[in-house]
């Protein structure tokens, strides 16, 4: 869900692989699809990393977990807008105001999905792969089971309503 940019490639290899321990979501897994772009570069003593719209300045050097608490606490505190409520993917949150809908590991998923296919839509069972990679047998009631559950209590958490449609094994987000 996130790409990193940098022009040093040591510096680059050497994030991308403290993030891929940590498990964090890097876009590989999504196919070069992605919600934020970090920069990273650095200047003397310091590491800096940015976005659009903000940036954080580390003083080196850093052991790797506080580096990486600190790259996670400025990612984490990003959103999406989705109408008028905001999609925080790593905190696994929506909200709109006050209200908070507070997502599953699987509903997240499936959000982070939806969201980096909104124009074409999802294959249902390369969803199902990549949310259940260790079952054997795909069964299209699980999904469709979280689907609406996700649905329902995003409808009952914050009045969102998720809408979405499927024809012939695509999957597909509407936001009007």
């Amino acid at each position: 869900m996130i790409s990193i940019k940098c022009d040093d490639l040591f510096l680059k290899k050497n994030i991308i692989n403290l993030l891929e321990q940590k498990n964090f979501f890097l876009k590989k897994k999504y196919l070069n699809k992605y919600f934020f772009e970090l920069n990273f570069y650095q200047e003397e003593k310091t590491l800096i990393f940015s976005t659009d719209d903000d940036e954080v300045k580390i003083n080196l050097p850093k052991n790797y977990n506080d580096l990486f608490q600190k790259i996670f606490d400025f990612v984490s505190n990003r959103s999406i807008f989705i109408k008028n409520y905001k999609y925080y993917p790593y905190k696994q949150l929506m909200k709109k105001e006050d209200k908070v809908s507070y997502l599953s590991d699987i509903q997240n998923e499936i959000m982070i999905h939806l969201l980096l296919n909104l124009g074409n839509g999802i294959d249902k069972i390369e969803l199902i792969k990549s949310i259940w990679p260790n079952d054997k047998d795909i069964f299209f009631n699980k999904l469709d089971t979280h689907l609406t559950n996700l649905k329902n209590q995003l409808l009952s958490d914050i009045n969102f309503k998720l809408k979405f449609s499927s024809k012939s094994s695509l999957l597909k987000l509407s936001i009007n």
